[in-house]
């Protein structure tokens, strides 16, 4: 169950980086009232990003010591 949860996040977060970027006004890149969910995407992209990583890191470290 946790793997199948831990799957479904990462394609949901991944999805929303996707859609973020297609929604992204280029034309007006620092305008936080109409970008707002694209850099909302990225937030939240980079927080799974950094989770994932210390998460990583620490199953390294449990397996190195077996």
């Amino acid at each position: 169950m946790n793997k199948k949860f831990e799957k479904i996040t990462t394609y949901l977060v991944l999805f929303l980086l996707v859609y973020g970027i297609y929604q992204l006004d280029i034309d007006q890149l620092w305008s936080i009232q109409i970008n707002w969910f694209s850099y909302l995407a990225f937030a939240i992209f980079f927080c799974y990003l950094i989770f994932s990583l210390k998460k990583a890191a620490k199953q390294q470290d449990l397996q190195k010591k077996k």
